[in-house]
């Protein structure tokens, strides 16, 4: 789980939880992982990270 939240957060692109996700690299691409970054406390500390099944993941406009 370390390895998939410090590649999404350094290679991957920002979403609109505050975070970073990565993308699947088939056509059309599809969100398979999210972190959302941001605590009341601090700005950067990690609030959560989970994977996403392929029902409710996000579609990448214009992957295509």
């Amino acid at each position: 789980m370390d390895r998939k939240i410090n590649t999404a957060i350094t290679s991957g692109e920002p979403n609109d939880a505050r975070g970073f996700s990565t993308w699947s690299a088939q056509c059309p691409s599809e969100e398979v992982f999210r972190t959302v970054i941001g605590t009341p406390v601090a700005t950067n500390d990690l609030l959560s990270a989970y994977r996403i099944d392929g029902r409710s993941g996000a579609k990448k406009p214009g992957s295509c």
